[in-house]
């Protein structure tokens, strides 16, 4: 039975007890009106929070869903855009390797190691690398060994964490991760080789002790395989070589693993058969003493189920929204580089758009009053310059435009705004000025994330692999063509070139009178991040998750350079070009600054120590949100910071014009514009309205999505949250 403090219920599952948690997630048993349990997994409130850790989240969950064969836990429903993010899989009703190990069961090493490493083929075969092999990853079922947390596991379990984003553990990471921040599917051999040393020796080939220890070990010693017969040190030995190169394929892993001699190659094996089958009894008891109620086969559309027979529809990302506590939703509070607790909240003055008036602020004498008291008590005028708020404009909100119930991100151009709908599989026309629709254009699948403008033809890209031309003046299809996994695929535009790359991570040269392809340029992974800044004639594609740079020139599909020395990035990240620079931020909070035009470094810098959620760089400076909830300013030349501000979670948006910058932000949604040079508040605008959305995802009020592009023209300001807004700054 579930515990006081579990759910009863998530989503279609009744849960019939807890059976594991880590720092960011509880695994339950549940089990469907089918009658069939699964694992199912949820994430921890105070992580539900975060919009970037939930897109993350999901794009691990669409990467999982590739994947199926023997030894792989198979995705069976998920709720993405639940109050708390959940994922079902298949449930293996047996111990995990480190619990065999433990009990010193024997197993044949060879017999599950090919067995291993049949299913890390299909894994990487789906365009996923595990990034976290390790003994209790591995659970020994009754038809074999089963790899559980592929793709997600990175997202929430019990590892070591560089911010929010999970890197391994000690003892299974590979070398070159730990060294240079790379990571491939070589890497998840050496952990597979890590796996099976465990396996036949009883511990890790790298010892134990403090993480760090075990770390320098993988990095300088060479592992202990003493007691292994030769054949199978030697291979072991292959896989665990500190150069990539060096390792073995899956293949001939497999090959050479089934061809040693010795061992009961029967599965399962003796000593662990009884075992499993004691655990498959206390299962089905379980599921068999569970009483379906009406609960469990009428719930709420809140959870919004989707399961391995409901088709093959992609995974949207999913809204951000922000758990409720018994009274209502509360700010999340930032911790000071001192340690000290402080409010996420600047002060701003903040403007409610239905009435147009801003909140009463303290007259320039009192302000002035307040200075000299401050003065008197020894603090300086330096000191206390923010006590001054700028006579701020009254934003006005021109109009909201809401179709749908999620927006992707928008581009502008000749005053008009062009954006897709994941929910409703249609791109918009809205007029700029007025916010009405000019068109509609249905397509057959959800929209990607944002569209791309040449002449008076719009190119978008649908999860259906199919890229579309339409015309922008009357929403007509010019046309259409099929590509090779163009599910969230990037589109951008350079001149007399459409580029679209896919998931697979291959970058295309179109034709945008035709669609014809006229070059092809691999980037060496998949899963693309999610847009393609162009500078002149050059294309930027960065590569998820190994944070490879890519440099290629537009007209011939030729690349100029690569810069490999970033690590990881987030798959939502893409980097900024503005006047020869080129910068990218990453999972570790590093951000580069790139000769846009060589790829040289310019310099590196840290200026917080979360992930980075967004970079823009501008002529005045380059602007940084991290998962720390601030906003940091560096100079452009050094990289130094120059200030930072806390503005609070969620933010994936960042403008900068006239002096200004602009940050959208999540729980409760605003757009935010600060000083560029001192980071001192402007205002803000807190959308109140009720919302009332034609689709069927919970949205509330302080539940929203931020898109990263906020365009600016003029007076106006757009940016997508609860729908697509403009409001006016200035006359």
């Amino acid at each position: 039975m579930p515990g006081q403090n579990d759910p009863q219920h998530i989503g279609p599952y009744a849960v019939l007890r807890r059976i594991g948690s880590g720092g960011m997630g509880v695994v339950y048993l549940g089990v469907a009106g089918d009658g069939v349990p699964a694992a199912v997994k949820v994430i921890r409130p105070e992580y539900a929070e975060d919009r970037g850790f939930r897109r993350r989240f999901a794009q691990e969950a669409r990467s999982s869903a590739r994947v199926s064969g023997p030894g792989v836990a198979q995705v069976l429903a998920h709720g993405l855009n639940a109050d708390l993010p959940w994922l079902a899989t298949e449930f293996v009703a047996g111990p995990s390797l480190t619990d065999a190990v433990r009990d010193r069961t024997p197993m044949d090493v060879a017999r599950l190691g090919a067995l291993l490493a049949a299913a890390l083929r299909r894994i990487h075969d789906g365009s996923v690398v595990h990034r976290d092999l390790k003994p209790s990853n591995v659970m020994l079922g009754a038809a074999g060994p089963v790899i559980i947390d592929f793709g997600i596991a990175r997202a929430y379990e019990d590892t070591r964490l560089t911010g929010t984003a999970v890197i391994g553990t000690s003892g299974y990471i590979a070398p070159e991760y730990l060294g240079h921040g790379r990571f491939d599917t070589r890497s998840d051999i050496f952990a597979l080789g890590a796996v099976l040393a465990f396996a036949a020796l009883g511990h890790s080939p790298y010892g134990t002790g403090h993480p760090a220890a075990v770390d320098v070990r993988v990095l300088t010693q060479d592992p202990d395989l003493t007691g292994l017969a030769p054949a199978l040190g030697e291979l072991l030995r292959a896989c665990l070589s500190r150069e990539p190169a060096d390792r073995p394929t899956l293949a001939r892993l497999e090959d050479a693993l089934s061809g040693l001699p010795g061992g009961d190659r029967r599965w399962p094996p003796p000593g662990l058969a009884g075992e499993i089958a004691r655990r498959v009894r206390e299962v089905d008891g379980l599921v068999a003493r569970h009483e379906p109620t009406a609960a469990d086969a009428g719930r709420s559309r809140l959870h919004e189920t989707r399961t391995r027979t409901a088709g093959p529809r992609p995974v949207p990302p999913p809204h951000s929204p922000q758990p409720p506590g018994p009274s209502g939703p509360t700010a999340p509070t930032v911790t000071s580089p001192g340690g000290g607790a402080t409010s996420p909240e600047p002060d701003f003055p903040t403007f409610d758009p239905s009435t147009r008036r801003a909140r009463p602020h303290l007259p320039r004498r009192s302000l002035l009053v307040g200075l000299a008291a401050l003065s008197a008590t020894g603090l300086t005028a330096y000191g206390a310059v923010d006590l001054f708020q700028e006579d701020p404009p009254d934003p006005r909100q021109n109009w909201r435009f809401a179709p749908s119930d999620e927006m992707g991100d928008s581009v502008l151009a000749d005053g008009a705004l062009y954006l897709g709908a994941y929910s409703d599989d249609h791109l918009y026309a809205v007029d700029a000025a007025t916010g009405e629709e000019r068109w509609t254009y249905a397509a057959d699948g959800p929209m990607t994330e944002k569209p791309a403008v040449i002449g008076t033809t719009v190119f978008a890209a649908s999860e259906d692999n199919r890229l579309h031309a339409v015309d922008a003046r009357t929403g007509r299809r010019r046309w259409a063509v099929s590509m090779p996994a163009m599910g969230g695929a990037a589109v951008a535009a350079s001149g007399d070139r459409v580029l679209a790359r896919d998931a697979d991570g291959v970058l295309y040269g179109i034709d945008p009178a035709n669609g014809r392809r006229r070059w092809s340029y691999g980037t060496g992974g998949a899963w693309p991040t999610n847009q393609l800044p162009v500078a002149g004639a050059t294309v930027f594609a960065l590569v998820y998750p190994s944070g490879v740079l890519h440099a290629v020139d537009t007209a011939t599909g030729k690349r100029r350079w690569s810069f490999e020395g970033a690590g990881e990035v987030d798959s939502l990240l893409s980097p900024s070009v503005h006047d020869g620079t080129v910068c990218l931020g990453t999972a570790e909070g590093w951000v580069y600054a790139l000769d846009a035009r060589s790829g040289k470094r310019r310099w590196k810098q840290r200026p917080g120590d979360k992930a980075v959620n967004d970079v823009r760089v501008d002529g005045t400076g380059v602007y940084v949100h991290c998962q720390d909830q601030y906003l940091y300013a560096l100079d452009p030349g050094t990289g130094k910071t120059r200030w930072r501000r806390p503005i609070g979670a969620g933010t994936q948006g960042i403008a900068v014009a006239d002096g200004t910058v602009y940050a959208g932000r999540t729980h409760p949604t605003k757009l935010l514009a600060l000083n560029s040079l001192t980071g001192k508040p402007r205002w803000e605008v807190e959308l109140k309205e009720p919302v009332d959305l034609p689709g069927s995802w919970p949205w509330s009020e302080r539940e929203a999505r931020i898109s990263s592009g906020i365009h600016l023209s003029g007076g106006n300001v757009w940016f997508t949250a609860l729908g697509l807004y403009s409001f006016r700054i200035a006359e």
